[in-house]
């Protein structure tokens, strides 16, 4: 389905508190002091959107969509952000944040769907998404010109099945996906083969497409899905991992943490085990500023806190919690719920903080800071 996002739909509340034009005029989004997040969500009544919201819980403006929304990017320097539709995606939504207004659809390329996320190279002319070549069963890295109205200029593989999140390492060259193992003939047949779902941690040089690395979990984890991935100011990529199983084995760790040339890492149990997760972890995100890694499981309403060497920190329940975004408070993790609330949590703290909450949309998966 393809999206139709194409208007505004600014609150009663912001209209009557600052104006439209007073809003978001005059400086760039992400200078605002109280800061201010992107996130996929869906309405109380029904349908899809994107919103711009503050820590408050005030939603600065809304866009329909007419199917889900996932993840989102951010172009450096500019008020350009992207929101792609939930894997398989058949469309990307780029937005003046700026402006609260579409700037233009980017259509799935033939025979490939979006795979939920996509991240922006250093300096913002290239626009990179995960994505399913859907003939062959393979995953690819769609390359958009930003400079171009986002014009797809090639693709490169992955080296894997089912790509969903990617990160770029602090060297602007090497790419790290999270090649799930799932694509859409799973999804498509309506049951999973566990022997065929083929997960791992790939490296890649993007601008030589070429594997640098590839890191596989040992044969007893094989089922785990990679999905979602995190940078840490020590160097080393953080993955948030799902039970691909129909039941899942509650016991299995959902957490690593990798450097190139080492071993999988995995991450301590959360107090309580790693049953509180109830096999699925939703998204991650780093606080580099003060060490601490977050993963969150909406099924099981819990957000877990580690340290850089993987040791664990907290487990803090919030029900359906699972949008993750460092603020610009050191040491603290904002998480939306889809609940429409949003909560403060860090490792000072072993109770989160309610910041606010919204009576018109639930949040979805992930939350960006514009």
């Amino acid at each position: 389905m393809r999206s139709t996002a194409t208007r505004v739909l600014l609150t009663r509340r912001t209209l009557l508190a600052a104006g439209a034009a007073a809003l978001f005029a005059g400086k760039s989004a992400r200078g605002d002091a109280g800061g201010r997040y992107l996130s996929a969500a869906a309405r109380f009544t029904g349908g899809y959107a994107v919103v711009a919201v503050d820590e408050a819980g005030e939603i600065a403006f809304e866009l329909a969509l007419d199917d889900r929304g996932h993840g989102l990017a951010v172009r450096p320097g500019s008020n350009e952000a992207v929101c792609f539709a939930r894997r398989p995606g058949s469309f990307a939504l780029v937005l003046d944040t700026l402006a609260g207004q579409v700037m233009t659809e980017i259509p799935a390329a033939p025979s490939r769907h979006f795979s939920g996320h996509g991240l922006y190279v250093p300096g913002g002319d290239l626009l990179l998404a995960t994505e399913n070549d859907e003939v062959r069963h393979e995953g690819v890295i769609g390359v958009y010109d930003a400079r171009e109205n986002y014009k797809r200029i090639g693709e490169f593989p992955t080296f894997g099945i089912g790509p969903h999140d990617l990160e770029l390492l602090p060297d602007g060259k090497t790419l790290v996906i999270a090649n799930g193992g799932i694509d859409k003939r799973h999804d498509d047949t309506g049951g999973r083969d566990l022997e065929d779902i083929r997960s791992d941690l790939a490296y890649l040089d993007w601008q030589a497409e070429r594997l640098l690395e590839r890191a596989i979990l040992e044969p007893r984890y094989a089922r785990l899905s990679i999905r979602h991935l995190a940078l840490t100011e020590a160097g080393d990529v953080a993955a948030a991992l799902q039970d691909a199983a129909d039941v899942p084995n509650l016991d299995f760790p959902l957490g690593f943490l990798h450097r190139a040339g080492s071993a999988p890492r995995w991450l301590e149990a959360p107090e309580g085990g790693w049953a509180r997760l109830r096999g699925y972890c939703g998204a991650a995100a780093a606080d580099r500023t003060a060490g601490v890694i977050a993963m969150s499981s909406p099924r099981g309403n819990c957000v877990g806190l580690w340290d850089e060497s993987g040791a664990a920190l907290e487990a803090v329940a919030i029900h359906d919690g699972c949008g993750l975004s460092a603020t610009a408070t050191p040491g603290e993790i904002l998480v939306s719920s889809g609940s429409g609330e949003l909560f403060a949590i860090s490792r000072k703290a072993a109770a989160p903080s309610e910041l606010g909450a919204n009576g018109e949309f639930r949040f979805d998966n992930h939350m960006v800071r514009i």
